[in-house]
């Protein structure tokens, strides 16, 4: 079942076009991210949803329901949809409490919804604290117990965690995660974080161009991605000519394995293979079966190594990125010789 349906939605503001005829299915409980640089429409499309605009044509569905059509436009507040703003937007005279009730019925505040509410977010005992009194995790998860009091048909997350320190973004996507897939919330994410797109969504749609470039599962967009534009917009993309022979691609690296993909159908000859920086090896020793390179960078990370070398034996290779583990230290102008393991999706030399 469909938790949100958009077909073919226009929106433009002016002369600038923002929503170009865009298509989205949203299945019901799910979580949907919606991911793209700053100006692709993100936002304009989930105030559309949300009733704050009106499309110039198209239409929206939330489960059986239209509530935007060429006929009508329902108001927000008719359309059963919770918000999270960027900023949580809390009222600061008003206590925690207060702020999750504050669309509920009277009846229904003094009912025991915001307990149970508070308990949901983990913030039990804290309703009488004022927002200037929580942590800025703690605000967004009282905004987000606010969006479910009226228990929508469909949440909206306007990139809730960009305020956010790194650290405690991580810990209150997750959690805010957790509640969502518990109550079998029908939830929309908009951000422009590839890595909060790729952890915490059930389905990731990749807007450019005012339409949906892609959809599908996190796995399916990191693996298969459509085009080389979209394998280096979902993270970090060694993309190196090569040549494909039957079920493999010649790389620099060594011969791959050719990964099957719906999306392009793979010719013999030239091409473009997508090498993800994890599936490259390094070694110091010079078997002669990769490519020979130089290390010109090195970034530690922790739980990782980022390594930056030089193709050293293979003109018009760019420089190519390998990820390694936290505990592997190369100096800079290191030479070393780059293997390849896995397999290759691959384009036809003629795309960029």
């Amino acid at each position: 079942m469909t938790g949100l349906g958009i077909r073919a939605l226009h929106k433009s503001f002016g002369h600038q076009a923002v929503l170009n005829g865009l298509d989205l299915e949203v299945p019901l409980g799910s979580l949907t991210a919606i991911l793209g640089p700053s100006g692709s429409g993100k936002t304009t499309l989930l105030r559309v949803v949300a009733g704050f605009e009106r499309a110039d044509r198209g239409e929206v569905t939330i489960g059986s329901r239209s509530v935007e059509d060429a006929d009508r436009a329902l108001p927000p507040e008719q359309r059963g949809i919770g918000y999270v703003p960027q900023e949580g937007s809390l009222f600061p005279h008003l206590t925690v409490a207060a702020n999750i009730g504050f669309g509920l019925p009277r009846a229904a505040r003094r009912g025991g919804r915001v307990e149970e509410l508070l308990e949901m977010v983990g913030l039990s005992g804290l309703g009488g604290r004022y927002p200037h009194e929580l942590s800025g995790g703690q605000q967004q998860r009282v905004a987000l117990a606010r969006a479910l009091a009226i228990r929508p048909t469909l949440v909206l997350l306007d990139e809730p965690f960009s305020s956010l320190d790194a650290g405690l973004r991580a810990s209150v996507r997750s959690d805010v995660q957790d509640v969502l897939r518990t109550g079998g919330t029908t939830a929309v994410l908009v951000t422009h974080d590839q890595d909060e797109a790729l952890s915490v969504a059930d389905q990731v749609a990749v807007i450019r161009g005012g339409i949906i470039g892609q959809c599908g599962t996190p796995q399916e967009l990191y693996d298969h991605p459509v085009d080389p534009a979209m394998a280096r917009f979902l993270g970090e993309a060694n993309l190196v000519a090569a040549t494909v022979e039957g079920n493999r691609v010649v790389t620099p690296f060594g011969a791959l394995e050719l990964r099957v993909d719906a999306n392009v159908a793979a010719t013999a000859g030239p091409a473009v293979a997508l090498v993800r920086p994890e599936q490259l090896a390094i070694s110091t020793e010079m078997r002669g079966v990769g490519l020979r390179a130089s290390v010109v960078r090195t970034q530690f990370h922790g739980h990782d190594t980022v390594i930056t070398v030089h193709p050293d034996t293979a003109p018009g290779v760019p420089a190519i990125t390998v990820r390694a583990d936290g505990d592997l230290a190369v100096a800079d102008g290191t030479e070393v010789e780059v293997t390849a393991v896995g397999s290759a999706v691959t384009w036809p030399a003629t795309v960029g």
